[in-house]
């Protein structure tokens, strides 16, 4: 099994989220977007325990007639990652291969639903993503594909690095995402009406609504990760070489290991103390186990007040990757410890983790251990 190596104010958490007595039929978690330019598009996800996070599309193929076109599966990474495909899949399709073998994909084709505005007639729509730049490489394994799929993307290279105006969201549960999209992105077919179920809602009085906000200005990384993350009571942590990292964990779309769902590097398991039973060894992953894993949340009305994740004595995956230092939480954490799992940019650039979490598992961020110097 393999990984991909990647990708607030409190009025805020309030205009976007709405919180709801459990006694009641709980609000959805994050409210709809509503463009003031462009399309709110729709794309169906694919999930499972066998295959990472993917959709489906086409891209212009090079050497046919106008008009002809390849069918291909995108894996979709919610970390800011670089887009791929592999040499002999490039090949294949007809394209020629630059000295430098990084290259740019003219056009991708993405079949969705039209959310808003309300169109007149069907919501069948295609996106229309140019200009994506894209490293080709080499499988590791002989195939054609990178992962299960013929192109690996990041949410930012369908977004062209503007977020804040597309504002990309991935519903976890509901197996699709959403972002907006510029008119001129837009073609809309009139063929029918291309329709899926509103969010997943979750009532059970046993769940508490929480936002885990990220930062992308923490030390040792550039992607979203948890403003406060900790594993075995660590913040921070001393590799062999001296050098001081700091505990990293943000949200991985393609990171697609069995619950619970939580992979490390070594560099992080060892400097966090972190039990190893099995050790990586080539492209397998070895595994262990955590005492205690800690993330930082707001719940409440408002979601002003603070509090933390806590999950004890939990196994983890751990890769042999000694250029990173990073806690990846995947698919299969969101779904067992986020109900109605939402994660997404909104229009301050700030990316969020909503969902619905079991109240016994969120303490008050006082029980947190004393600060251990590294």
């Amino acid at each position: 099994m393999r990984i991909l190596l990647r990708f607030a104010s409190a009025a805020l958490f309030g205009a976007l989220c709405s919180f709801v007595p459990a006694a009641d039929t709980p609000a959805p978690l994050v409210k709809p977007v509503t463009p003031t330019n462009g399309i709110r598009a729709r794309i169906a996800v694919a999930d499972d325990k066998e295959t990472n996070m993917h959709f489906k599309a086409q891209i212009h193929k090079p050497k046919g007639k106008k008009g002809e076109m390849i069918d291909v599966k995108v894996l979709i990474e919610s970390q800011p990652m670089i887009g791929r495909v592999t040499l002999k899949q490039w090949k294949e399709w007809g394209f020629e291969v630059p000295p430098n073998r990084t290259t740019v994909l003219s056009e991708l084709i993405i079949p969705a639903a039209q959310l808003a505005p309300k169109p007149a007639k069907g919501r069948d729509i295609e996106v229309r993503i140019t200009n994506m730049k894209l490293d080709i490489v080499e499988p590791t394994d002989g195939r054609n594909a990178v992962w299960g799929g013929d192109l690996y993307l990041g949410l930012r290279d369908l977004t062209g690095g503007a977020d804040r105006a597309f504002e990309p969201r991935i519903y976890f549960p509901d197996r699709f995402l959403e972002l907006t999209v510029p008119n001129a992105a837009i073609k809309r077919l009139n063929a029918g009406d291309a329709t899926s179920p509103d969010p997943m809602v979750t009532a059970d009085d046993g769940l508490v609504p929480v936002v885990g906000t990220m930062t992308t200005t923490g030390p040792g990384t550039s992607a979203p990760v948890f403003t406060f993350a900790s594993v075995n009571g660590l913040t921070q942590y001393k590799q062999p070489t001296g050098k001081v990292d700091t505990v990293n964990a943000g949200v991985s779309s393609t990171t697609n290991f069995p619950t619970p769902g939580i992979v490390m590097t070594m560099n992080t398991a060892r400097g966090c103390g972190a039990e190893i039973d099995k050790m990586p060894r080539d492209a397998e992953p070895g595994t262990g186990k955590i005492k205690e894993l800690r993330l930082g949340f707001h719940t409440g009305a408002g979601f002003k007040v603070q509090q933390d994740l806590v999950l004890k004595d939990v196994a983890i995956h751990v890769i042999d990757d000694k250029t990173m230092s990073f806690v990846w939480l995947g698919p299969r954490f969101i779904e067992e410890f986020f109900k109605d799992g939402v994660y997404g940019c909104g229009p301050d650039g700030i990316w969020r983790l909503h969902g619905r979490v079991k109240a016994d598992l969120l303490q008050d961020i006082k029980t947190r251990p004393p600060a251990k110097k590294p």
